[in-house]
């Protein structure tokens, strides 16, 4: 669940992020918009100062000058200008409803507020009060006074209710987070579960509703196929274990007739030589059951393991002695070549699973090359642990033999048969050993301790290439018969 605090963790910044962030461009936009206001009310106030700047008395009367016209025609709707009586002494443009005299209440009021409407401003000149009048809607003006400690106080609790704030979305953003990972904690733990090939059943509701609803779904459906599979393998085993129990006592009875027949010299010569293949070809059969059952065990993980210490190079030696022992044709020969640091090198494993699959690849060597050849087994240290070799100088093993192992080719009916070279590989595979097919005529059992790291495991990998110029090299050592025996 270490991912999920990760989330959590990245969901909070990215909270205090977006805080930041939409503070800095609140002050951002509050700073450019009072810049703003303040340089219109500059403006205009500036701008009215000019105006009225530019009066000036000609002949006798009181004149706005050209200049004083260009700064007053794009931005004002009318101006006037009135003396202490309140008459008007100078206007432009003034609407009739406005012209006439004011009293000094109208001109307190029009000062503060509006004039029909009329946003206008005033300025005080030598020559009476100067008055400017923007468009209607298009100045906002409002007196404002304030008690200076309220002010103040208004100024000192900005930073107060920033803070606040701040805080508050935090702590919110804290609560939505926090169920949004009690959500997720749901979610991830039912994937953990999923992966185990676990049924779940989650919650439904929340933010995760839409993850949750395909999830159930998907755990209804693996249950489904779970259980339909299992009860598809049972069948396979208990019809595998059926038919082997029912050909065994009958395959017993022809072994045992045939090796009768093979035996009585009363018979022919040809019939006895009939009598031992059939004898031949029953044993076949005994050994294609036995396998049958064992690649079935080992396929689900029905065959127990016993391991045991023992030490490789006797095992080999062991399984070369006994194919002489029991009368190797003379068309084959099988070198055995152990290095020297090899021989107090202890192993752990299934002793019989494992002298099984070593003699299945010597067996294989030799069926498949009735017209002889010579078997090589190889035992050298690498990396800490051992590679096996076995190769022969036959016709080497199929291509498509070899995909079909490696899972290239698809297992159908018409892929070729491998049984006795797939339980080999299953054998190793229960053990963590690796099988590798360097070419068809050779074969490498990899065996690396615990341990090692993967990277280790795919540099021995790697060491393929020098471990073919071992097979050859002077230092190995090669076992006869007779020092197997020993």
């Amino acid at each position: 669940m270490k991912s999920l605090s990760k989330i959590f963790a990245r969901y909070l910044m990215t909270a205090l992020m977006i805080i930041l962030v939409t503070l800095f461009l609140n002050v951002f936009l509050y700073i450019a918009a009072g810049f703003r206001i303040a340089r219109s009310t500059n403006r205009q106030a500036s701008s009215s100062r000019e105006i009225a700047a530019e009066l000036q008395i000609t002949g006798g009367k009181v004149s706005l000058s050209e200049k004083g016209y260009a700064f007053l025609i794009p931005d004002y709707a009318w101006a006037m200008l009135l003396n202490d009586s309140g008459q008007i002494i100078w206007s432009w443009r003034l609407p009739n409803n406005l012209n006439h005299s004011y009293t000094v209440r109208e001109i307190a009021v029009f000062s503060k507020w509006y004039l029909d409407d009329y946003p206008v401003t005033e300025r005080v000149t030598d020559y009476g009060l100067f008055v400017v009048a923007s468009p209607r809607d298009s100045v906002w003006k409002y007196n404002v006074s304030d008690n200076v400690a309220v002010i103040d106080m208004m100024i000192g609790m900005i930073p107060v209710t920033l803070i606040v704030n701040i805080v508050f979305v935090f702590l919110l953003s804290l609560l939505l987070g926090f169920l949004f990972y009690r959500s997720l904690h749901a979610i991830a733990a039912g994937i953990e579960c999923l992966s185990e090939q676990k049924p779940i059943h989650l919650p439904e509701k929340g933010m995760t509703e839409m993850l949750a609803r395909p999830l159930n779904r998907a755990s209804d459906i693996l249950s489904r196929q779970k259980e339909r599979l299992e009860q598809r393998d049972d069948a396979r085993t208990a019809w595998i274990s059926g038919v082997s129990h029912d050909i065994r006592t009958p395959l017993s009875l022809i072994m045992g007739y045939a090796s009768v027949l093979k035996e009585d010299v009363s018979l022919t010569e040809e019939r006895r030589q009939q009598a031992a293949i059939i004898e031949l070809q029953s044993f076949q059969i005994k050994h294609l059951i036995e396998d049958l059952n064992l690649t079935s065990k080992l396929e689900y993980e029905m065959q127990p393991l016993r391991p045991a210490v023992f030490h490789p190079s006797g095992l080999l030696r062991k399984i070369v002695s006994d194919f002489y022992n029991q009368g190797l044709p003379e068309l084959y020969l099988i070198e055995l070549y152990i290095d020297p640091d090899v021989e107090q090198m202890t192993l752990n494993g299934d002793t019989a699973l494992l002298e099984r699959a070593f003699r299945n690849l010597i067996q294989n060597s030799i069926r498949h090359n009735p017209a002889g050849c010579t078997v090589t087994v190889t035992a050298y240290p690498e990396k800490g642990g051992i590679c096996f070799q076995v190769s022969d100088t036959g016709c080497g093993i199929p291509k498509n033999v070899i995909q079909s192992l490696e899972g290239i080719l698809p297992d159908t009916e018409k892929a070729p048969h491998i049984m006795g070279l797939r339980i080999v590989l299953q054998i190793f595979k229960a053990h963590g050993w690796k099988m590798v097919f360097s070419d068809s005529r050779t074969i490498h059992i990899l065996y690396l301790p615990e341990k090692e790291s993967d990277e280790k495991r795919t540099s021995l990998f790697g060491a393929l290439g020098s471990a073919l110029f071992k097979a050859s090299n002077p230092r190995k050592m090669r076992t006869n018969t007779a020092e197997s025996e020993n």
